[in-house]
């Protein structure tokens, strides 16, 4: 009971002055940072700055003019004129594709000879009901 006491005491000592100079650190700190003045809550320290908020309606894309005399109607001829080189062959490409499986699924649709009486005999064989 005796050690316990003792015990006590030197863990209380221990604490109480880790308490003394954690208050004498916290002096100096003091000390060395001056006191900022306090601000009113109706001041902000800093502007209030507000998002960015883009116009409503974007800007108009610019066009091309177009020569309204000289193009009165469109014609196909006027229309391949326009197409670029490299989307007429791939439209062209596309148009063999189409053909290539068009000749493929011709060729899936030819009757597929199956004669039963044969299917029934091979079945027999391979499945034999005794051993």
């Amino acid at each position: 009971m005796e050690n316990l006491v003792v015990v006590l005491l030197f863990v209380g000592s221990i604490v109480y002055k880790i308490y003394s100079n954690y208050k004498e650190e916290m002096e100096k700190s003091a000390k060395r940072t001056p006191q900022r003045p306090t601000t009113a809550p109706h001041q902000h320290p800093h502007p209030v700055v507000e998002p960015y908020r883009s116009p409503s309606t974007p800007p108009p894309i610019p066009q091309k003019q177009v020569n309204k005399s000289t193009q009165d109607f469109v014609t196909k001829s006027n229309m391949i004129q326009d197409i670029p080189e490299e989307v007429q062959r791939l439209k062209e490409y596309r148009k063999k594709q189409v053909a290539v499986v068009a000749e493929e699924v011709k060729e899936e649709h030819q009757p597929i000879a199956f004669d039963l009486r044969q299917a029934v005999i091979q079945s027999a064989i391979l499945e034999r009901p005794y051993q």
